[in-house]
């Protein structure tokens, strides 16, 4: 990760970070367990923590000890980890930085080191290890911080409605875009997502680099045409058809009320009918007032459904095979009309 000719008091972790460790007797496994059982072992770490969870964190502490030397340093963080929930201490603290320098993950030990720093040890019977371990920490994280790559993500293109991103599957807050983010060495993964559409790239850090990536949205597709509603499309062929049963009403009561006005012409000279005559002549009326209601439905439903018709959103090509329409003129006694599927 970082070049060869740069410092490395660290020979036994996976990256060559110059980072200081205690001097260390030839038994140093042996050493270190003693010093972390010293630790645990003071009265002064909680009075309400029972022996048997001081046992069980000194015996955590040293399988992650052992587990470190080895290099298992995933599992040591482990051990680590779970020994400090069990009993808080610094000591425990610096070693699982120190694990998470070795897995690489950076950012993760400058906050636990930093934690370290700031553990309250005012209610305790502080420790010449306790406060090693302190010092150490910060040390060890102002030698960290100029190593950790620094990631400035910056997004280009038409938001539309929003857009989230991502960073190796995990989410960060726009507010992080065109800020330098710190982030591990390492290959990662960069995304935005804008409603369906996702934009990706990959970069590859190395310690102490600084890298920029822009990450460029395509144009917003073009909105899609408003979907014909049925309802008023529906309504629009209904008053074409009344509008067309009337006028055909009209048509037929208008014919039949036309000879009949040439019969009573004879029949009724003047207009004066005799009595046996009337019915003739109501029937008539029946007829002239059928043909005007015919042409005023006529008229109404053309006027109504045309506009429609017209000015509704256009129907797909598929859509239209399906909504053909069908006419059937249906003529009885005294009505006319159209029959018809659509």
């Amino acid at each position: 990760m970082s070049s060869a000719s740069e410092p490395n008091p660290s020979p036994d972790g996976p990256m060559n970070l110059p980072l200081s460790k205690p001097k260390r007797a030839p038994h140093r496994t042996c050493l270190l367990v003693v010093f972390a059982a010293l630790a645990w072992l003071t009265p002064s770490v909680s009075a309400g923590q029972d022996f048997a969870t001081k046992s069980a964190a000194r015996k955590l502490g040293e399988e992650a000890i052992v587990l470190f030397d080895k290099g298992q340093y995933a599992e040591a963080l482990e051990k680590f980890n779970l020994a400090d929930q069990l009993v808080p201490a610094p000591t425990l603290g610096l070693r699982a930085a120190r694990s998470l320098v070795k897995l690489g993950r950076l950012v993760e030990a400058s906050e636990r080191y930093l934690a370290v720093t700031r553990m309250d040890l005012s209610g305790k019977a502080v420790t010449y290890l306790f406060r090693k371990a302190q010092a150490d920490a910060l040390k060890e994280r102002e030698e960290l911080l100029p190593l950790i790559p620094s990631l400035t993500i910056e997004v280009t293109g038409p938001v539309g409605a929003g857009i989230t991103v991502y960073v190796d599957g995990e989410q960060i807050p726009l507010a992080l875009l065109g800020q330098k983010r710190p982030i591990d060495p390492g290959p990662h993964e960069l995304e935005v997502r804008r409603g369906e559409t996702k934009v990706k790239k990959k970069v590859d850090l190395v310690v102490k680099q600084t890298e920029k990536v822009v990450l460029e949205l395509p144009p917003l597709p073009k909105p899609k045409p408003p979907e014909p509603d049925p309802f008023w499309r529906t309504m629009a062929w209904v008053g074409i058809g009344v509008g067309a049963g009337g006028l055909v009403a009209f048509g037929v009561t208008g014919g039949l009320a036309l000879s009949k006005e040439q019969e009573l012409v004879t029949k009724c000279p003047n207009r004066a009918c005799q009595p046996e005559f009337h019915a003739d002549a109501d029937f008539f009326d029946a007829l002239r007032y059928a043909t005007t209601a015919g042409l005023v439905v006529g008229v109404v439903g053309l006027g109504v459904g045309v506009p429609l018709l017209i000015a509704g959103p256009k129907q797909k090509q598929d859509e239209k095979k399906a909504a053909e329409i069908t006419w059937t003129p249906v003529l009885g006694i005294g009505s006319a009309g159209l029959r018809g599927t659509f």
